[in-house]
């Protein structure tokens, strides 16, 4: 019995094995770049003026669109960098992309990039590029560019003859129709690029900031408007907006708009009421609310019918890394481990 239980075990640690040796199954696989022809890299070249000191958001940017340029029914892409011009691949089937850049004359100009968003703007038919500028630039060199399909795979800029030349520090842009008069109208997500200290908070999130605040423009027969203010639309200095998502939040057949910001300012959840108009009824509908504020989404996620809102929050979880990132900032770590601190995370004082 003794002998039939020893093989037993050994055949069960047989089959174990040859179990645990089998690779696991994956949904993706990784096609290099030279199979693709997609060849793109965003580089960032730190300099003594150009720096994540210099510019808090040096390390934001670039931007990634997706969409049917010449609808063949074939997934092109264009991909825009901080410092690089953009990219515009198209598909070719089979995985094999095309770079048309040159020819379709949507590099974009000198600047710091940021988001990409595709959209039929005019209605034609054919699907356009808009992209966004930031960084420590002047104005003229911050105008976000509309790059309209001529259906031939050539685009012609049209952003200041549709009036979407937004010279904010813009980090992202949604096209989507507030008003349901069946065009695309835009809203612009900007951030702000000034060191706000000792202000008052009440006073200053009642300012309006051409720069830092955001944008949303009205499309009256493919010539835009700017009615930010009219519509609701809170513009002012502290905006620092890092994620948009349009979504019919209250289900009421409206679409509604989430904002997420960083640093002070809440994020803001626009209301569409019918009219023209938004109400920001964040603290209305949310009984938490997140800090610093990344990128959101909203999805219905558990299938009840009503949409789902997911923000990503950079606080961190607990406060041993929040206080140890207060030390390193602030130095003011004295206990006899405090080099620590700043390396490891592991200053006494953060524990305790």
């Amino acid at each position: 019995m003794k002998k039939g239980l020893f093989y037993l075990s050994m055949l069960w640690l047989s089959t174990s094995t040859v179990v645990a040796q089998q690779p696991k199954p994956t949904f993706f696989k990784s096609i290099p770049a030279e199979e693709t022809g997609v060849i793109f890299s965003n580089v960032l070249k730190e300099t003594p003026q150009l720096n994540i000191i210099s510019y808090e958001y040096f390390y934001n940017g670039g931007g990634v669109g997706l969409g049917d340029f010449n609808n063949d029914g074939l997934i092109d892409i264009y991909l825009s960098g901080n410092m690089t011009f953009g990219k515009l691949f198209l598909n070719r089937g089979n995985w094999k992309f095309e770079d048309i850049t040159a020819k379709a004359g949507v590099q974009g100009k000198r600047g710091w990039k940021t988001g990409v968003s595709i959209a039929d703007v005019n209605g034609d038919g054919w699907l356009d590029i808009y992209i966004c500028y930031s960084g420590p630039l002047e104005p003229e060199q911050r105008t976000n560019e509309l790059f309209i399909n001529n259906g031939d795979l050539t685009f012609t800029e049209k952003a200041t003859k549709m009036g979407v030349a937004d010279s904010g520090y813009s980090t992202q842009a949604v096209f989507f129709d507030y008003d349901r008069d069946n065009d695309l109208d835009l809203f612009v997500i900007n951030h702000n690029n000034k060191n706000l200290r000792n202000f008052d908070a009440a006073f200053v999130k009642k300012m309006v900031d051409p720069d830092a605040g955001d944008r949303l423009y009205r499309n009256d027969n493919d010539k835009f408007t700017d009615v930010t203010l009219s519509a609701g639309i809170i513009s002012n200095p502290l905006g620092y907006g890092l994620g948009v998502a349009v979504s019919d939040i209250n289900n009421d057949g409206w679409p509604d708009l989430y904002v997420t910001n960083d640093y002070v300012e809440e994020d803001y959840l626009y209301i569409n009421n019918h009219d023209g108009t938004f109400s920001e009824k964040l603290k209305d509908e949310f009984g938490h609310i997140s800090n610093f504020s990344m990128g959101c989404d909203i999805a219905d996620i558990n299938n009840d019918g009503w949409p789902d809102v997911f923000t990503l929050d950079m606080l961190p979880e607990d406060n041993r890394r929040k206080n140890c990132f207060t030390c390193r900032t602030t130095m003011s770590c004295t206990t006899t481990r405090s080099k620590m601190a700043f390396t490891t995370s592991s200053c006494e004082t953060c524990y305790n």
